[in-house]
């Protein structure tokens, strides 16, 4: 939308916003004499309203906007935000009741009440968007008493509370149109969007909300964030101070280095073949353990860890997420670089003859990786042959089942969480809903249990998806944070970009 259009759509809800008339001055400074935090961004936001967004880059669009029930810190750890306590008050853990802050207002001075909290779960799990399984667990909102929500659940589900440090947990106010919401965020966080001064597809600018409750948490007068889609304009921003900090890739770290930048890392994607056709539906070999074992073996994650990650991260054979309770470094070692091993399993599986593999191919997921995952594989006789799709086409080739395998990054976070959405029979990125009762069991009991006993049947589900060889992941790359001397950062655990609470001036 241009920048003209916007702004008419914000001043019929300049109320709604609660926008104040501060302005971006050519010192880089919002109306105070504290700084702006500005910050780059690889994607543009689609929508403000948290119950059609994501969370990865788009959590530093939403979070300025939008406080979360409970907030994720740096380690991963659940603390208090608009939800001072949360506990479970059932042996089942089926009822999760929240104390609310008593003090907070949405950004056009009304209050938040137990009824507008409810109200704002019950549109996020109606709203069938991209993180709706969020909340799929619960079946009922209740504004049971003074400052409290107390959620009613068919199935434990420990994934939940975690949910609502995300998207599911970000608050918005009931008065405001999904249509509204879509252009200007409408919730109790530290800043709301100066839409006067913010152009759709380029900068993004935010004040500070007046109505907020913790100022002096966020030292910054203001946040302005710019798309820079292109990896040589992100560099060059941040070198010449347009920026302060910015996505890096492991190709920049040494020029971001020598720069003078400050580079941040943390561990972040695993990277490598989802291979989802575990039945065999649209490619009978794949039904085969011993054939997606093969895979396994034939391809050398080191060495693409080596060359197209320069070696920024941790070769890994699991999809969770390292230091987490489901990850076994010992797990690691089940699938060394061996074609002879790879050859000997496709011909005791009576494919010695070799086979063919469909995979999609597109220029935004991995494209580096497609030539040596086709020639490894070929080394062994297994062709390759890419089905190309455009930008365009978003996730609809690795959602739909169409194809029996392809290269992909996932970004793990909770454990319960990537198991629903990974190994689930019902699970959203198990497009061919293979049920495995190995792994239904196992899921069964980690919803009932807790402490030492869920961590070990984690772990135990985590080395049965591996021998079963249900993905063949090459290595969990770094997440690199290139930041400039104006601001110090810290870098947030399970979330590619930090969280803007991370952010402080330098000292």
């Amino acid at each position: 939308m241009a920048k003209k259009a916007f702004a008419m759509i914000a001043a019929a809800a300049v109320l709604i916003a609660g926008l104040t008339s501060c302005s971006t001055g050519g010192t880089g400074e919002v109306g105070s004499t504290d700084p702006t935090l500005k910050l780059g961004s690889i994607i543009d936001v689609a929508s403000f309203d948290p119950a059609q967004s994501d969370v990865g880059h788009l959590m530093q669009y939403l979070q300025p906007a939008y406080d979360t029930l409970i907030r994720i810190d740096e380690n991963g750890e659940l603390q208090p935000m608009l939800a001072t306590a949360w506990e479970y008050t059932d042996s089942k853990n089926l009822n999760l009741k929240l104390e609310l802050r008593d003090d907070v207002k949405f950004s056009d001075g009304t209050a938040m009440t137990p009824q507008a909290v409810v109200a704002s779960l019950e549109r996020f799990a109606a709203g069938n968007g991209p993180r709706a399984s969020a909340l799929a667990s619960v079946t009922a909102y209740d504004a049971a008493e003074a400052n409290t929500v107390v959620l009613t659940l068919a199935s434990p589900d420990p994934a939940l509370t975690h949910n609502l440090g995300l998207v599911a947990g970000m608050i918005t106010n009931p008065e405001v149109s999904d249509s509204d919401l879509a252009n200007i965020p409408a919730g109790t966080g530290p800043y709301v969007l100066d839409v006067e001064n913010t152009s759709r597809g380029d900068v993004y600018q935010f004040t500070r909300n007046a109505e907020y409750y913790d100022t002096e948490s966020f030292p910054f007068a203001g946040l302005e964030i710019r798309l820079l889609t292109d990896p040589t304009a992100r560099l060059n921003a941040i070198k010449t101070g347009q920026i302060d900090a910015v996505f890096g890739t492991p190709s920049q770290s040494a020029e971001a280095v020598a720069s003078g930048l400050s580079v941040v890392s943390t561990p972040g994607d695993w990277q490598g073949l989802f291979l989802i056709d575990r039945d065999g539906k649209t490619n009978p070999a794949m039904g085969d353990v011993r054939v997606r074992q093969a895979i396994n073996y034939a391809i050398d994650g080191d060495a693409i860890l080596a060359t197209v990650a320069f070696g920024e991260g941790t070769s890994t054979t699991q999809i969770f997420y390292p230091g987490s309770p489901a990850y076994d470094e010992s797990l690691n070692a089940a699938y060394p670089f061996d074609p002879a091993k790879a050859e000997a399993l496709l011909a005791e599986a009576g494919y010695g003859e070799g086979l063919t593999l469909a995979m999609p191919s597109s220029d935004t997921f991995l494209a580096d990786i497609y030539p040596i995952v086709q020639q490894q594989l070929a080394d062994v006789g297994i062709t390759v042959e890419y089905v190309p799709e455009t930008p365009t086409s978003g996730l609809a080739p690795y959602l739909s089942g169409d194809l029996p395998a392809y290269a992909f990054s996932w970004g793990s976070s909770q454990n319960w969480l990537d198991a629903t959405l990974l190994l689930a029979a019902n699970g959203g990125w198990n497009p061919l809903k293979v049920d495995d009762p190995k792994i239904s069991e196992l899921m069964n009991s980690i919803a009932l249990a807790s402490g030492d006993e869920q961590d070990a049947l984690y772990k135990q589900l985590s080395e049965y998806v591996v021998e079963q060889a249900w993905f063949n992941p090459f290595y969990v790359v770094n997440n690199l944070y290139f930041v400039g001397p104006n601001v110090s950062v810290t870098a947030q655990a399970q979330q590619v970009v930090p969280s803007i609470y991370n952010f402080s001036p330098a000292s």
